[in-house]
């Protein structure tokens, strides 16, 4: 098998264990709820801690940060494939986490599996974010905020620390692709509030509404 064989293949790799709706999946199994019609409308370990249980976020953040994130980079490197190849399917991993293919690209937001790219190939980096955001977080109460600082600095740290040009496209798109799904989002939008309020509000605090707890307690019936 040549290495553009492989190339592909671990790029879809990437992607469709990425679209794995796990915490999709739990929340159907265990509660009978679509999480894209409950609470913050995302798929996610935050939607499954409000409306599933607590207990459910740790399996489910273990798989997405460190199978969904980690192993696509890890199963390029052990089949000979070069960093860019690594970090294209850690890339597509997170993308496909975000628009996942199995339910109509309706995703998370790609903390977790953002977590296990870092693993893989930004440990310095995953340390300054995790700083960033837990210490911000204790500070101000805000995490959403604080999150996004932490992927602002991750292709400033990249390129700071003199990581190769594919890394430091990683760590940017990463930030890219986080801007971009909260901006997008899951839901059309809030009635009464205004678009350049709505999309400001999405990208500081990656929900329609300034209302922290309304937002995360959301039924379906008011998410349709």
């Amino acid at each position: 098998m040549d290495d553009t064989i492989r190339s592909v293949l671990v790029l879809a790799y990437g992607y469709l264990l990425g679209s794995v709706p796990a915490a999709y999946i739990a929340a159907k199994v265990v509660k009978g709820i679509d999480l894209r019609k409950v609470g913050t409308g995302t798929v996610g370990t935050s939607n499954v801690w409000y409306n599933v249980g607590k207990a459910w976020i740790f399996p489910i953040g273990i798989f997405d940060a460190f199978v969904k994130g980690m192993t696509p980079a890890f199963v390029a490197r052990g089949l000979g494939l070069g960093i860019e190849i690594q970090a294209a399917a850690a890339m597509l991993a997170v993308v496909g986490h975000n628009w996942p293919i199995f339910l109509r690209f309706q995703g998370g937001r790609g903390v977790a599996p953002t977590v296990g790219v870092l693993v893989a190939l930004g440990r310095l980096e995953l340390g300054v974010f995790i700083v960033l955001a837990t210490a911000g977080w204790q500070l101000t109460k805000s995490a959403a905020v604080w999150v996004l600082i932490g992927f602002v600095s991750l292709p400033v740290l990249s390129l700071y620390w003199e990581r190769s040009g594919a890394v430091v496209a990683l760590m940017a798109g990463l930030l890219l692709v986080t801007v971009a799904k909260r901006l997008a989002s899951n839901t059309l939008g809030t009635p009464g509030v205004s678009k350049p309020r709505l999309l400001l509000n999405r990208l500081l605090y990656d929900r329609d509404i300034a209302d922290h707890d309304a937002w995360v307690r959301r039924r379906a019936e008011a998410a349709d």
